[in-house]
């Protein structure tokens, strides 16, 4: 939405961009510490040790995070990713570079729509 009603502003893209894509960087590590930190809560740490199956951990600390931040991202969105890498336990210093590169593309790709008019097929 950032980058439509920045682009609808007349903003310049070399500007608009590297803000979107900054701000979406920060907002997933924001996003993914909250994640952590709610594992303290009772009932949340009880039902995370039922889904870390050795399955589930193995997948996600292997595939899971170049997967999800490419893949997983454009079907269900940054948060539900990050909190799946959370919870199963991947590394928050794994995250950084993925979740960056992730953001910058996602952001042109989002510029692309905008700039295309892909947002109106939608609506025939």
């Amino acid at each position: 939405m950032a980058v439509g009603v920045g682009f609808e502003a007349h903003y310049n893209a070399w500007v608009l961009l590297p803000v979107v894509a900054t701000v979406n960087y920060f907002e997933g590590l924001v996003f993914a510490w909250l994640i952590r930190r709610s594992t303290r809560i009772g009932f949340i740490h009880r039902w995370v040790e039922r889904i870390r199956t050795p399955k589930a951990i193995m997948y996600a600390r292997r595939w899971g995070i170049w997967g999800g931040l490419t893949i997983g991202r454009s079907m269900v969105g940054q948060e539900p990713i990050l909190a799946g890498l959370e919870l199963l336990g991947v590394d928050m210093r794994r995250i950084f570079l993925p979740l960056a590169i992730s953001s910058a593309i996602f952001t042109l790709i989002y510029y692309a729509i905008v700039w295309f008019g892909l947002g109106q097929v939608a609506n025939l």
